[in-house]
């Protein structure tokens, strides 16, 4: 394993260590909180508190959707089933609050890669009060603006392939996508894998008329790329750049990124806070399940409020499964790809 990595950013050569952090000025960063409310989050973590109850005292209340998704340890529920070899490196892309980058601290070094400052400060602060700041490199900046060598036994994608084309406004949408994928595979070494959570455009509730996570439109987003942005374009008067796929689609787009080997896994109720996550190699698996079993209550993605139409729901799956090809129709996928 190298004791420090060299890359370039922005054309630039760099070298970072373990423990180190580089930065690049990000102008369109991806925000879920005003920068203010996170001041006060790390105020508190620097006077002492443990973070997750600094995280609690700000948002248990106001906004408990993103209290869950930065506290709640289903979060790296599938790293945690599926983790990185003990000694190696791994590298979590959009690391947003070290919801990923924490726990893989327990295996692993990591480097994480995030553009917005503050949620970097955030992770930094975290990591020094759990003690593993130095199983992390801090790397505040766009990962389209990085050329990285092959050194990554494992690479984590979660909830960032569908907005890398709405803070990169150059080239078709599934252009970047793909531009982004193939990054990924070439920081791989020989053998590694990246892990990738993401919604899945044809996910039930969204089909029955759940909000859409990203653009929160109900039933615009499930449509093919191309009808999906000319409802977007009649509704919003904007270009649509944030897409999710198909199970199919998501296995097109990764062949097309250059990955060879693709094993899908179904994620109830979503990959944000997984409480059962089934393997796809054998669909009529997932199916018996659903036929046997209630599956975890659905929320809506955008809020994170519970959704009214649980009955409904249910029987549709129940129906699904009956003929073969629920799996389809699962509201989030992870994928590890090689």
């Amino acid at each position: 394993m190298p004791d420090s990595i060299q890359m370039t950013l922005g054309g630039k050569p760099v070298i970072l260590r373990p423990g180190e952090r580089v930065a690049q000025k990000v102008a369109n960063a991806y925000r879920d909180t005003p920068a203010s409310a996170t001041a006060r989050v790390l105020a508190a973590i620097r006077n002492g508190i443990p973070w997750r109850e600094a995280v609690r005292q700000e948002y248990a209340e106001k906004n408990p959707w993103l209290y869950h998704i930065i506290t709640h340890p289903d979060r790296a529920r599938f790293i945690e089933s599926h983790p990185p070899a003990s000694g190696s490196w791994a590298l979590d892309i959009g690391a947003g609050w070290g919801q990923i980058t924490l726990p893989l601290t327990r295996h692993c070094q990591v480097v994480a890669v995030e553009p917005t400052p503050e949620r970097m400060d955030f992770i930094h602060a975290a990591a020094e009060q759990e003690r593993q700041h130095h199983k992390i490199s801090f790397l505040e900046a766009s990962f389209l603006e990085l050329e990285l060598p092959p050194v990554f036994d494992y690479v984590c994608c979660i909830g960032v392939l569908e907005w890398v084309a709405q803070f990169h406004r150059e080239g078709s949408p599934r252009a970047v996508q793909v531009d982004f994928l193939r990054r990924i595979r070439n920081a791989l070494r020989a053998g590694g894998r990246c892990c990738l959570g993401i919604e899945n455009r044809l996910g039930l509730k969204y089909l029955m008329g759940a909000r859409d996570d990203h653009t929160t439109l109900a039933l615009v987003n499930t449509f093919d790329a191309h009808l999906a942005a000319k409802k977007y374009q009649a509704l919003m008067g904007d270009e649509l750049r944030v897409f999710t796929y198909s199970l199919p689609e998501y296995q097109e787009l990764f062949h097309e990124a250059g990955f060879t080997r693709i094993s899908a896994y179904a994620a109830f109720p979503d990959y944000k806070l997984p409480s059962m996550i089934l393997p796809l190699a054998e669909p009529e698996t997932l199916n018996a399940h659903i036929l046997g079993a209630p599956l975890p209550p659905e929320h809506d993605g955008v809020d994170g409020h519970l959704l009214e139409n649980q009955k409904e729901l249910g029987s549709t799956y129940r129906s699904l499964a009956k003929m073969g090809i629920a799996h389809y129709f699962a509201p989030s996928f992870f994928f590890l790809l090689e």
